[in-house]
């Protein structure tokens, strides 16, 4: 079997924590392991955390001051030992009990670094509304105008020694960076199906930051696909 690492950054997540960590549990594919990076909470959340780990062996257990989640996520990418990866919110829920099961049971393409399907809404996020499938299949030009949700995705562990992890320049959309980079160096493979229920809540939907990204997207999409922009232009202008 192929074993995935569920990480889950966490901070003062008491409330919801227990859902999301059930959710994982309660899984019918049982190669995973589940690796917590905890910011130094000071709720019961280190509390709930050391009890699941007396009671489930596979649980992995840091807790630290750290510069945000993605710092946190960069941690728990060293503190993983499988070959896949999944990025979870301490607010977000595997979809079902068969998540697992279905996608790492499918023939899945060789040579894959990146394997993703959608997430359900628990509420509105921006424009998107609650019990929305979020959002399909991705391909360079939508990748370039919107983002994945991580939650949504399984990343090859063994690429981040060659790509690279998160950038902390951006602190609400290094996710986005991160695939940017993954399309245009590995490949990628999407699966229709529900990988997790996605709580809207954290950093990335208050609407007074705003992520150093959106300036940056110009030069990141020449950095990453401008052979592709060219060949689009191009292929703009004969058929026009």
């Amino acid at each position: 079997m192929t074993k995935i690492s569920v990480i889950i950054p966490t901070y003062n997540s008491q409330a919801t924590l227990k859902s999301s960590l059930d959710s994982i549990i309660n899984q019918e594919y049982k190669d995973y392991e589940i690796c917590i990076v905890d910011g130094n909470s000071n709720d019961n959340t280190i509390k709930i955390i050391q009890e699941y780990c007396e009671n489930f062996k596979f649980i992995k257990f840091l807790s630290e001051k750290d510069q945000g989640p993605y710092d946190a996520m960069n941690k728990g990418i060293d503190l993983s030992s499988g070959e896949w990866l999944l990025f979870l919110g301490s607010s977000d829920l595997i979809y079902d009990k068969n998540t697992f099961q279905k996608i790492f049971t499918a023939s899945i393409p060789e040579k894959i670094g990146l394997l993703y399907g959608n997430v359900i809404l628990l509420d509105d996020v921006g424009s998107a509304k609650a019990g929305q499938i979020y959002d399909g299949e991705f391909n360079i030009d939508k990748l370039l105008v919107k983002n994945i949700c991580h939650q949504s995705i399984f990343y090859k562990r063994s690429l981040f020694k060659k790509l690279g992890k998160y950038n902390l320049k951006y602190p609400i959309c290094a996710d986005w960076e991160m695939n940017m980079r993954f399309f245009s160096k590995t490949k990628v493979y999407y699966l229709d199906l529900t990988v997790a229920c996605f709580s809207g809540g954290g950093l990335s939907s208050r609407r007074e930051f705003k992520d150093p990204i959106y300036d940056d997207l110009p030069f990141l999409r020449k950095k990453y696909f401008l052979f592709y922009l060219i060949y689009r232009k191009i292929n703009r202008i004969f058929n026009n």
